[in-house]
């Protein structure tokens, strides 16, 4: 799920999500564009307790370019199954609160929490042959908390991208820091988020990417979370592409396994 949230928050994609990221930058213009994003996400992890929980996220986004800037705003729709103790946490990353021996698996749906997020691709005559990137996100606590589907706090975060090219090769690193709030009922701690890898185009139509992720506990009931990350895209034309991604978690943290699907279609 964090790779279906990220990636729509930051470009719709992923960050899902790098392989949409780098989709993004390669289509920037000076034309105003509006670009509509769907994707559905499933992901399945114990998150260091006895019991599995299972989310599966739909989601609809629209992303505005112009210039040097992007905007995006999405809610997405949460289907959880798994212990009540375990809540959708910043970044879609879910978090143990107060685990109670004994608690049975519990099912529950709802709207997740409004994002939005700023991005802002620095002009290339400022870093010669680097694409580089400054994103802004914010998830502001629409959903219910009481379902376990929010921790009920706005939070923030900040991530600076940066890639280059070689030939087909576009390696890139990305840092990240996420303040997750004050929900009151619990108190979390601040974390830093890092990843790399890289994409390669491997022909006109199709770009792979392939990546390590670390994302920081913002709980002490739960590990940092690391994973590897693959994607394919498929470029079907100048206003439709197709993503579909896996991970594998590292950590206990992490989903142990997770898969979706990303589709864009460039209104104008």
């Amino acid at each position: 799920m964090r790779k279906l949230l990220l990636g729509a928050a930051a470009i719709l994609g992923v960050s899902p999500p790098h392989a949409i990221a780098q989709e993004s930058l390669a289509a920037h213009s000076s034309q105003p564009s509006i670009t509509l994003f769907s994707g559905i996400d499933y992901s399945s992890g114990k998150y260091g307790d006895a019991q599995s929980t299972d989310i599966l996220v739909g989601l609809t986004s629209l992303a505005l370019t112009a210039g040097d800037f992007q905007f995006s705003a999405f809610v997405p729709y949460l289907t959880v199954t798994g212990p009540a103790y375990v809540v959708i946490g910043a970044g879609g990353v879910p978090v143990i609160v107060n685990p109670k021996a004994g608690a049975g698996s519990t099912d529950r749906s709802g709207w997740g929490d409004l994002n939005l997020s700023a991005t802002y691709t620095v002009p290339s005559e400022y870093v010669d042959d680097f694409d580089v990137a400054i994103t802004g996100r914010t998830k502001i606590a629409t959903a219910s908390s009481a379902k376990g589907l929010s921790t009920g706090a706005t939070d923030f975060a900040v991530t600076l991208d940066v890639s280059r090219q070689f030939g087909v090769w576009s390696p890139f690193v990305s840092f990240g820091y996420r303040d997750p709030g004050n929900p009151g009922f619990y108190a979390f701690n601040d974390a830093p988020s890092f990843s790399v890898g890289t994409s390669v185009q491997l022909n006109d139509k199709l770009i792979a990417i392939a990546s390590y992720d670390f994302d920081g506990s913002i709980s002490t009931t739960l590990a940092d979370a690391q994973q590897l990350f693959g994607s394919v895209s498929w470029l079907c034309n100048d206003r439709w592409t197709f993503t579909a991604y896996a991970e594998v978690g590292l950590s206990s943290g992490a989903p142990g396994v997770g898969t979706g699907l990303l589709i864009s279609w460039k209104l104008f």
